[in-house]
């Protein structure tokens, strides 16, 4: 395996804990992560956190390596009322996912908690991922849309099964590729197109599984925070207004204040 260094940054708690991502779990040293068929152990030392793992390249991709979050987190800061928020959650990277893997991540997350979203998904990997030794892959889109409704089921996914059953055959058919051309407005109507896509989940799947940064997610904490300022407005419509606020830098700033205001809620924005 080979040991490959964070910058001094980063934190795996912030980054892992913040609900965009699920096939994780915290081991005596720190974290186990599994994406696509692929695994690193995050661990820590003196010198701080580095990860073990056998595939460098992909994980070095995962973990947006390559991205000067620096120069963002500068830029979050100079909005005053950011910038407790964005120190707070200034470790959070965001991944860079598969996805596939993603759009059936965040439909099981619907109305649901992170604990079962775990276990649906393992269940869902040990079932029909292939067994890398250890751990299982996520499956592949073919065998996801081999089986049927009643497997969703039995897993656990609940009324979501329904949705998954359909949006993995509907998948067979789109170019996944082709997607990651599209504008962002173009790939969200394409998104809401898949049974148990809506407003919501298509932005998580636009932010975690094609890094589209222009786009705020918003659920109940993130209303909350901007209850004084904009009092009872529709979801869909709050996050119009925010994208326009915060434009290129909307996903980072919805990750740190959604970080924050789960931790330490505060209304103040």
């Amino acid at each position: 395996m080979q040991k490959i260094r964070f910058e001094k940054g980063f934190d795996p708690k912030a980054t892992l804990e913040c609900g965009q991502v699920f096939r994780y779990k915290k081991t005596d040293g720190g974290y186990e992560v599994i994406a696509t068929d692929k695994r690193c152990e995050i661990l820590s030392d003196d010198e701080g956190f580095f990860m073990l793992t056998d595939s460098e390249r992909f994980f070095k991709n995962y973990f947006d390596f390559d991205r000067n979050y620096d120069t963002i987190i500068n830029n979050i800061k100079a909005n005053d009322k950011l910038a407790k928020m964005a120190d707070f959650g200034k470790g959070i990277r965001i991944l860079n996912q598969d996805p596939i893997e993603t759009v059936f991540s965040f439909i099981i997350s619907a109305n649901n908690n992170i604990p079962r979203i775990k276990l649906i998904l393992e269940r869902l990997c040990s079932s029909l991922g292939k067994d890398m030794g250890g751990y299982f892959a996520f499956p592949s889109l073919k065998v996801l849309a081999s089986v049927d409704e009643s497997f969703y089921s039995g897993i656990g996914a609940g009324y979501r099964a329904n949705y998954l059953t359909n949006t993995a055959k509907a998948l067979l058919d789109i170019d996944v590729e082709a997607l990651k051309n599209l504008d962002t407005g173009s790939l969200r109507a394409k998104l809401l197109q898949f049974k148990g896509v809506g407003r919501k989940v298509a932005d998580c799947i636009l932010l975690f599984g094609f890094h589209r940064t222009d786009v705020f997610p918003v659920d109940t904490w993130i209303k909350r925070v901007f209850a004084k300022s904009y009092g009872d407005v529709p979801a869909e419509k709050l996050s119009e207004v925010l994208v326009k606020t915060y434009g290129e830098y909307s996903g980072y700033v919805q990750q740190y204040l959604f970080y924050y205001a789960r931790d330490n809620f505060v209304e103040e924005l």
